[in-house]
């Protein structure tokens, strides 16, 4: 087998985690015990007995993390012999269909790369597991997470799904820097940003009084998980009483009223269910809730499409920012002229090396997935599933070869010349079962699936929990620590378009427009569900109207699959406008969650961001609520943001 470029820049790690890909295989495909000498001899021919043992143990023991657990089986003579646990590694009963596993990655994908879902680098391994690196029409995402989040983000998400106490090393926002023994009890997301709940515990495991505070990822220094620190969360903790409001950072200042007309937003509808109370005086439904900043609820409103009716601090607050809103151009030729020069500027952050386990764990996961001859998974299928970029997929191509070992007979693969496609060789067999969930990873699912909206009693859910979920799993011991779940409408209008994607066909649906006015019946091919501020879109060809539109998920109804149009033009892997927006005030950056959002550059006069453009008023409704301290390069939405803020201004101060 030709040997390529990616094997002259192997590490010590990734050699480990091409050795334990092929201990992997070597059990994949015995049915029999597996002597100490053999593996010995196939594996570790370079080690003494002593050292062997030694590396062998930690070699199971990272293999069990994964869900394939290596036990001792019993002895002949002087030689021991191992085999897998089949009941604790694999798969139990009946599997998913290979049409249910497509809809389930698609219904689940976007959350495997969204910054403020919490479990995403659990979520992607785990529908890679159930999917076997999924082949659909899916929007190519690489992750954002930087390397050291990755490592924190996998600490922390582990010592919450075991209970076990966290070493952390955390700056606050005065800039204060300790070191704290936390208990996990919860996390959610807001803002583009991840959050953990947690508690001080003391070393019996015992939480410390009135200690109970929010944590943000990215202000952990160090994170270690102390297994010998067990806790319990308490039976009256909910995440939902910590997740905060973006006008709620700080002490409370008073208690606003807004009105609400339906149809409320989703973002609006969980931020009503969290917080404060509702109340129908002469007929009017009006939220009461607390605010911290007048003008940061102001903006919020405006965002949100909500009005305030009081108090009249933040009614007039509301008035001038739109008054800003629609009085500037925020139209800006010097961010056109530098487009060019932005393209050089922008990178996608990549993940990078995150060690052997990251890569063994990648590795097990691909090798499962080469079930059939003359498969091919492609860089591309890869990059897609785990959230790596496209040469970081080639290299785990490469050492999916390098894990055939001396025998080829272990993974018998083919490689292209580019390592851009991996398949098995003619007439060959791979004997990979599935492997079940780790703990982790069934918590991570079940978190996305209860963000969906999908209960305990949908079939799907229990197909996923009597054969892939961890065997040490309890639905009841995390359900606290979760994020209020999507309405059941909208997770049937979601079921229905992934449904629509995974049969290739086309939808037929009632839309609310966001703008108001009629409803109309629209007929397009699906192409993708994705989430963005606490709401979700299906992004679609509209089949009458000939181009691309973005449709909210909670303003659809009476959907039915339609046969598929064959006039589809070609399409690229986006189907938004990129916009590049200058923000003279960083306050608005954490007030909302700017979707997709990249930063470019950030010096002295604020900060350059490139932001995708889906169509339709969002975008415009969130640039109208920073009062004319934003400049974009695209002069239609600043002229769209102009007369959201005036027709605001029209409808409420006329």
């Amino acid at each position: 087998m030709a040997k390529h470029d990616s094997y002259l820049k192997m590490t010590g790690d990734d050699l480990r985690a091409a050795r334990v890909l092929t201990l992997a295989v070597k059990f994949f495909g015995s049915s029999k015990p597996v002597s100490s000498s053999s593996i010995r001899a196939d594996l570790y021919p370079e080690l003494d007995p002593s050292s062997f043992k030694r590396q062998f143990l930690r070699d199971r023991e990272l293999l069990a993390t994964f869900g394939l657990v290596i036990r001792e089986a019993g002895s002949t003579d002087d030689d021991t012999l191992w085999q897998v646990d089949e009941r604790t590694s694999y798969v139990q009963g009946e599997g998913l269909s290979a049409k249910d596993a497509r809809m389930l990655y698609i219904l689940c994908h976007d959350m495997a790369f969204d910054q403020a879902f919490p479990y995403r680098d659990e979520l992607r391994m785990a529908l890679a597991k159930i999917s076997r690196m999924y082949r659909g029409s899916v929007v190519t995402q690489t992750d954002q997470t930087t390397p050291g989040e990755h490592k924190l983000l996998s600490t922390l998400v582990g010592c919450l799904s075991h209970h076990h106490a966290a070493a952390v090393t955390y700056t606050d926002a005065t800039g204060k820097t300790s070191d704290r023994t936390l208990a996990i009890l919860g996390s959610f997301g807001l803002r583009g940003h991840t959050y953990f709940v947690a508690s001080r515990v003391e070393r019996d495991g015992t939480l410390v009084p009135d200690s109970i505070r929010t944590y943000r990822l990215d202000r952990f220094e160090k994170a270690r998980e102390l297994p010998r620190i067990s806790y319990r969360i308490p039976l009256d903790f909910s995440v939902n009483d910590f997740e905060r409001l973006p006008f709620q950072m700080g002490d409370a200042c008073g208690t606003a009223r807004i009105e609400l007309t339906e149809p409320v937003n989703k973002q609006v509808s969980r931020a009503v269910s969290t917080h404060g109370t509702v109340a129908e005086p002469d007929g009017q439904c009006v939220w009461e809730v607390p605010y911290s900043d007048a003008a940061a609820l102001a903006s919020w409103a405006i965002g949100a499409g909500v009005t305030p009716l009081g108090p009249d601090e933040v009614v007039q607050v509301r008035r001038d920012l739109l008054v800003k809103a629609a009085e500037t151009d925020i139209y800006d030729q010097q961010l056109v002229d530098k487009g060019d020069a932005v393209q050089q500027t922008i990178r996608a952050r990549r993940p990078g090396r995150t060690g052997s386990v990251s890569v063994a764990r990648q590795l097990v996961a691909l090798a499962t997935s080469l079930t059939n001859e003359g498969e091919i998974i492609t860089a591309q299928n890869i990059a897609s599933t785990l959230g790596v970029s496209y040469d970081e997929a080639r290299h785990l191509i490469a050492l999916v070869s390098l894990g055939s070992g001396e025998s080829i007979d272990y993974l018998p693969v083919i490689l292209s010349d580019d390592d851009g496609e991996v398949s098995l060789m003619e007439g060959a067999e791979l004997s990979a079962r599935r492997v079940r969930l780790t703990r982790s990873e069934t918590i991570a699912l079940r978190a996305a699936l209860s963000e969906l909206g999908v209960d305990d009693t949908d079939p799907l859910v229990q197909t996923l929990n009597a054969s892939y979920a961890a065997p040490t799993f309890s639905a009841d011991d995390i359900a606290q620590s979760l994020e209020a779940p999507s309405s059941a409408s909208d997770s049937a209008t979601l079921r229905a378009c992934s449904q629509a994607i995974v049969d290739g066909n086309g939808l037929s649906f009632c839309y609310d427009p966001v703008t108001g006015g009629p409803q109309s019946t629209r007929r397009v091919m699906p192409q993708l569900v994705r989430r963005g501020d606490d709401c979700w879109y299906l992004d679609a060809f509209d089949l009458d109207r000939r181009g691309r539109r973005v449709f909210r998920i909670d303003r659809m109804s009476s959907l039915s699959q339609i046969a598929a149009e064959t006039r589809m033009p070609k399409t690229g892997d986006t189907t938004a406008t990129l916009v590049l927006a200058h923000f003279a005030d960083e306050r608005y950056l954490d007030l909302f969650h700017w979707d997709g959002l990249q930063l470019v550059t950030r010096d002295n006069s604020g900060t350059t961001v490139r932001i995708p453009h889906y169509g339709g008023t969002w975008l415009a409704a969130h640039l109208a609520a920073c009062a004319g301290t934003v400049h974009v390069n695209d002069r239609q939405l600043a002229r769209d943001t102009q007369t959201y803020a005036r027709d605001l201004l029209d409808a409420n101060f006329a």
